[in-house]
């Protein structure tokens, strides 16, 4: 099983997310924050699930789906997994931006 674990700047945006949805239902807040929060529970056994992050080309940083949003991994090892960003799909992006957060991790 891999250690998964959380940046500091990836909990803030799934916070940020959670509390957008928050301003028109409480409950479908509670419904998305625990669905991307189970997606993330998959990685503890399949870390390679999902594809590579189309902006950055590298095979370590992938991403999984949860609804609209993405969610974007750093396999650090083959023992510890980090999620750096929790993001809307229609969020533009960038190279320089993903592998700062990874840096961060």
């Amino acid at each position: 099983m891999v250690q998964v674990s959380w940046t500091e700047r990836a909990r803030k945006d799934l916070d940020a997310i959670s509390a957008y949805i928050a301003e028109s239902s409480p409950y479908y807040a509670e419904q998305t924050e625990r669905g991307i929060y189970d997606k993330v529970l998959t990685l503890e056994q399949q870390p390679m699930i999902g594809h590579v992050v189309m902006e950055v080309g590298d095979p370590g940083i992938r991403e999984i789906a949860y609804g609209r949003y993405r969610i974007i991994h750093w396999v650090k090892s083959r023992a510890h997994l980090v999620i750096i960003a929790v993001v809307h799909g229609k969020r533009s992006m960038t190279r320089s931006g993903i592998v700062s957060r990874r840096r961060s991790g």
